[in-house]
């Protein structure tokens, strides 16, 4: 999980923020962001918050907290409990213990991404740094990076699965609740989220109940949370373990074009010139072509800064974990294949973060 270092560093780059702002504190809500610069996660049916002042200090606010395993020079901890019943004014009861800890009549910035209850505490003395926050969350820490080779892991466990199950007849519904066992497994604790697509015959989608059929492809873009941290890769896998020489030869320029934009990317690179080199690659391929996004960065969120995307200006910078996901669909290909790589942004280019064969069967 994320380090106490790690974490007050962060805290130091947040200071600098609001010292440039003329901000007095930072009064932080949302529950990513509380874990990001203190390193305590609260459960998600409860509440948790966190006030950084201008001097450095932090006051956390949650329910059984370890000091030892936080970020944290004061823990104020409210009743997320009654009796073993969990009262539905949590957010409230957070704000009230927060409350102390708060400078009256001061410029505060806050997370207006957090529960109302909590940032209504700032009063009309606010400033949203929501922007801020999002712009220091696109470079990782190494504690970071850490957090997502391990949730690439869990996600790289669910491919292991279903390259040794998947089959003509399974029900891909069934299917799916196997591969989401499989990463708890190897996650060795419940999971919050496991990604978007669990289906075969489709481009991506939700699973359903319906048997997997030979000639299909099973499309899945696995995207594990563990420790708060979010992966996000993408497989295809042949129904019948044979495919066709037609998906083959797709599967083949999608490997070539992930080789070409491996070459290309690197600190200063903008992510729509990225994605303009793979739409330029797979332009010839004899389907759809490049119809989505290349690709974006991975955290706190799935999604995040850096977009590889037209429709956002975004620029590559050491630090940075990002995915590229290149995919062709056609009716031929029933009905298409994606596959995904993770990578850190590195001042010498890219390392790949996730190793898992990309070949269809």
């Amino acid at each position: 999980m994320l380090t106490v270092e790690g974490c007050r560093a962060r805290q130091k780059r947040l200071l600098a923020a609001l010292d440039a702002q003329g901000l007095a504190g930072a009064l932080l809500a949302f529950r990513e962001h509380v874990y990001y610069f203190t390193g305590y996660r609260c459960h998600w049916n409860h509440a948790g918050a966190a006030y950084l002042s201008a001097q450095g200090r932090v006051s956390l606010v949650g329910w059984k907290i370890d000091a030892k395993t936080v970020a944290a020079d004061e823990i104020l901890e409210y009743p997320a409990h009654k009796h073993a019943t969990m009262p539905s004014e949590q957010p409230h009861l957070a704000a009230m213990a927060l409350a102390r800890a708060l400078p009256p009549g001061k410029l505060l910035g806050t997370d207006l991404l957090g529960a109302g209850a909590l940032t209504q505490r700032a009063g009309p003395m606010a400033v949203d740094l929501t922007s801020t926050i999002l712009g220091l969350r696109k470079k990782k820490d190494p504690d970071e990076v850490a957090c997502l080779r391990k949730a690439i892991a869990v996600s790289e466990a669910m491919y292991a699965y279903v390259k040794e199950h998947i089959k003509p007849g399974v029900d891909e519904f069934d299917f799916f609740v196997e591969v989401r066992a499989a990463a708890m497994r190897a996650a060795g604790e419940d999971l919050e989220r496991f990604g978007n697509d669990y289906c075969s015959g489709k481009g991506g989608g939700s699973p359903r109940r319906r048997p997997m059929q030979a000639g299909e492809l099973y499309v899945i873009d696995a995207g594990p949370s563990l420790h708060g941290y979010h992966a996000d890769n993408c497989r295809t896998f042949a129904v019948d373990r044979k495919g066709t020489d037609v998906q083959h030869a797709a599967c083949a320029k999608i490997i070539e074009c992930l080789k070409h934009l491996e070459r290309k990317a690197k600190p200063g690179v903008t992510g729509q010139a990225l994605y303009d080199e793979a739409k330029a690659f797979l332009a010839d391929a004899g389907h759809s072509g490049l119809v989505h996004h290349l690709g974006h960065g991975i955290g706190l969120a799935p999604h995040e800064a850096p977009q590889l995307n037209p429709e956002f200006e975004s620029v590559l910078e050491a630090g940075d974990v990002f995915t590229m996901e290149p995919g062709l669909y056609s009716k031929e290909l029933n009905a298409g294949i994606r596959l995904e790589q993770n990578y850190l942004v590195t001042d010498a280019g890219l390392e790949r973060l996730t190793s898992f064969p990309l070949e269809l069967v």
